[in-house]
């Protein structure tokens, strides 16, 4: 069962509280997480222009677009590459310091083979030159376990200058999805223990660790005396994931020792508590000798025994019965005696 956190944040800016992003630079890209949103803003950002440079070598463009106040975000991709897609929306330019500002912005997903080193620069995705209101990059065929970069820059129109706006960005894609799985749902009966199965990459653990072997290891062994969700979280290149696994701590049985089968309305059927819970129970009786007189898989209301073989009363005296239950995989034997008294 997978969990994914996404923190999103409004925008309130005003006029007095504007700082240059810390992103401003590409060494400071902020990190992108998988399917996790981040409010940002390219307010009083600023291009750094020349050969080798981390915006661009030249003002005319990087790629489609010319440079201007460029912020810069970064994520790295999972052990097998593939696809991301990158979509930067809720643009909000109303905030700009200079009344004359555009309203679009641009931007493309690039490589670095030198991190911050234009002249090592190559295009992966589509390129947006002026959007208003969302954009969506596709980058493809990304290398595994690589950092690539998102340029977002304020786009000039005309007489008006380069913009300045908040904005929303969210990745996606089996290039970035997280390799974390807790594993499928278990059952257990109680006082039993269970391997958990857990798929991480980075550095992990499991929560809440009172009833694990090893909360450090990708398969403890689970003990709960309770049904109980198990977390597990791993933290790889900066970003952090869960997902949940549950162990079922299935109810014990009750069994009562004696039926009184006299149509009093009362205690005359064999009443097994909380094997509703297991509908394949194999539920099976047998005379001194040994000799079936009662068997059904499936034990349900209408099922229940009445002190009867094949629609015949028995006689009172000392049963034995056997009842296989399953659980996760697993199976779990009661067997004893049960009483009819008439």
């Amino acid at each position: 069962m997978k969990l994914f956190f996404c923190t999103f944040f409004s925008l309130a800016l005003t006029t007095s509280s504007f700082l240059q992003p810390v992103n401003d630079s590409c060494i400071n890209a902020i990190n992108l997480c998988a399917n996790e949103s981040v409010f940002s803003d390219n307010i009083l950002a600023t291009s750094s222009i020349c050969p080798g440079c981390e915006d661009g070598e030249l003002q005319s463009g990087n790629f489609c677009f010319e440079l201007n106040n460029s912020v810069w975000f970064s994520f790295t991709t999972n052990e097998t590459g593939g696809s991301v897609t990158t979509t930067i929306s809720n643009i909000n330019c109303t905030s700009d310091t200079v009344s004359s500002a555009n309203n679009e912005l641009q931007a493309v997903i690039i490589s670095a083979s030198t991190p911050c080193d234009e002249s090592t620069y190559e295009q992966v995705s589509n390129c947006i030159s002026s959007a208003t209101n969302s954009i969506t990059l596709l980058a493809n065929s990304l290398a595994a376990n690589t950092t690539y970069y998102l340029q977002i820059d304020g786009a000039e129109s005309g007489s008006l200058t380069a913009s300045e706006c908040g904005f929303a960005v969210l990745i996606s894609g089996d290039a970035v999805e997280p390799n974390i799985n807790a594993g499928e749902d278990l059952s257990i009966f109680p006082g039993e223990s269970i391997q958990l199965s857990g798929i991480a990459a980075g550095t992990f653990s499991w929560s809440p660790i009172e009833s694990l072997s090893d909360p450090s290891i990708l398969n403890p062994d689970a003990s709960p005396i309770s049904t109980t969700t198990y977390i597990l979280s791993s933290t790889l290149n900066g970003c952090s994931y869960e997902d949940a696994v549950v162990v079922i701590v299935q109810n014990p049985l009750s069994i009562p020792n004696t039926i009184t089968p006299n149509d009093d309305g009362f205690n005359d059927t064999w009443n097994i508590g909380n094997i509703s819970n297991y509908p394949s129970a194999q539920v099976s009786v047998f005379d001194r000798w040994g000799q079936s007189v009662f068997k059904v898989t499936g034990y349900t209301a209408d099922k229940r025994w009445n002190g009867t073989n094949n629609g015949l009363r028995l006689p009172s005296g000392t049963y034995f019965y056997i009842i296989e239950l399953r659980a996760g995989g697993v199976s779990k034997i009661y067997n004893g005696s049960i009483n009819i008294i008439r």
